[in-house]
């Protein structure tokens, strides 16, 4: 491949004065610049979608962006943090970083410890606020992955000691969050695996064996939950139900219909006023389309393409092989979610529990967001050797 070729002597030195050294690190200005407006943007519309439920249930107009705001800081921290690490001196790590991952997945499972929410057990509480760790795993998943995909380069073409390990990894994953339960979650890992295999150079014959044996097992699971077949019949027609389970679809299609071209302004939007159920969460984008519109809609979908040219131009930077599977990874990481969330408040996906990165309130997706910033920071100046 191209990035193995290239002259690894001529990665670009660090320069001799710590001072230079701390500003070199922050050289790629426009992830920088993205992930200021996409948090900025996104603490505005958590203020605008929430207020009122804020002030109905708490008394105050501001608590969730008070929350927002503690995750926000703590999100900053990191990133600067982690752009700092020359991340190839942790590959060896990556057995470490995993269990970590599994084990919060573990921990979450534990009556007492985890917190059961809606019916599902995916949060740790700590110091008074909750974190969903399927967050962090899933990011740990993709540096694990990047890692032994280069250090294991000369066994990917063998089933048992290549493409065998890594599969049961990401199913162990996968099955941690169906346990939740967490279908998006898991079916998110499916797909960040499935693109690093695939970058790595896993046979194709193996992800089409593999393709064929998940799709009915994929099925099995949404039919024989009860209401997972319920949202896939609601996708296919949510005028059957209006009033019930179409009901969340439907406000979402009256949001964006309402917005029109310019939108009703920051704050006017009528379907947050109870009428569309998470508006602050899962269905912030539909009170962006309500309030800015197209022109919001517009707004929104530039700052996720312009992070996803710059996430692909750090990775193709590179001088490593491991530094482009963790660039590529990473910006999937971001890119996916963002635009399978997008797509279920157009009502182009079946309708589930997923965070707009940056946008929906709820702390986990935006600390290990920007903590994905951080890696394509470090990953940017640096352009990290192979791992020996």
């Amino acid at each position: 491949m191209g990035w193995d070729k290239r002259n690894l002597n001529a990665a670009s030195k660090m320069p001799a004065d710590s001072g230079a050294r701390w500003l070199a690190g922050f050289s790629n200005w426009p992830i920088f610049i993205i992930g200021v407006l996409l948090s900025a943007f996104g603490l505005l519309m958590i203020y605008s979608s929430s207020a009122v439920m804020g002030l109905q249930k708490y008394g105050d107009a501001l608590y969730y962006v008070k929350k927002q705001g503690v995750f926000l800081a703590l999100g900053w921290a990191l990133y600067f943090m982690i752009a700092q690490i020359p991340l190839v001196k942790l590959s060896r790590l990556r057995m470490i970083f995993l269990f970590v991952g599994l084990g919060l997945l573990f921990l979450v499972l534990i009556p007492g410890i985890g917190s059961k929410a809606g019916g599902a057990q995916r949060w740790l509480s700590l110091a008074g606020l909750r974190f969903q760790p399927s967050e962090l795993a899933r990011l740990l998943l993709v540096f694990y992955l990047s890692a032994t995909l280069t250090i294991r380069a000369d066994r990917l073409q063998s089933f048992n000691k290549g493409f065998l390990p890594l599969l049961i990894i990401s199913g162990l994953m996968m099955i941690l969050l169906i346990l939740q339960p967490d279908f998006g979650g898991a079916m998110s890992v499916l797909v960040l695996s499935v693109a690093l295999w695939f970058m790595g150079g896993i046979p194709m014959t193996y992800l089409g064996g593999l393709f064929i044996l998940t799709l009915p097992a994929v099925l099995i699971l949404v039919m024989k939950a009860g209401y997972r077949a319920k949202r896939v019949m609601t996708f296919l027609d949510p005028w059957a139900d209006p009033q019930g389970s179409g009901f969340q679809v439907i406000q979402s299609y009256m949001a964006f219909f309402q917005g029109g071209w310019s939108g009703v302004g920051i704050g006017n939007s009528q379907q947050k006023l109870f009428y569309l159920p998470e508006a602050h969460t899962d269905f912030i984008f539909s009170v962006i389309g309500e309030e800015l519109g197209v022109i919001g809609i517009i707004v929104v979908v530039g700052l996720f393409l312009s992070l996803l040219y710059c996430g692909a131009r750090v990775a193709r930077s590179q001088l490593s092989t491991f530094g482009y599977y963790l660039g590529c990874g990473v910006t999937l990481f971001v890119a996916l979610p963002a635009m399978l969330n997008m797509m279920v408040t157009l009502g182009l996906l079946p309708t589930k529990g997923l965070p707009l990165p940056f946008f929906s309130s709820g702390g986990s997706s935006l600390l290990v967001s920007l903590m994905a910033l951080g890696v394509l920071q470090s990953l940017h100046h640096r352009r990290d050797v192979d791992a020996a």
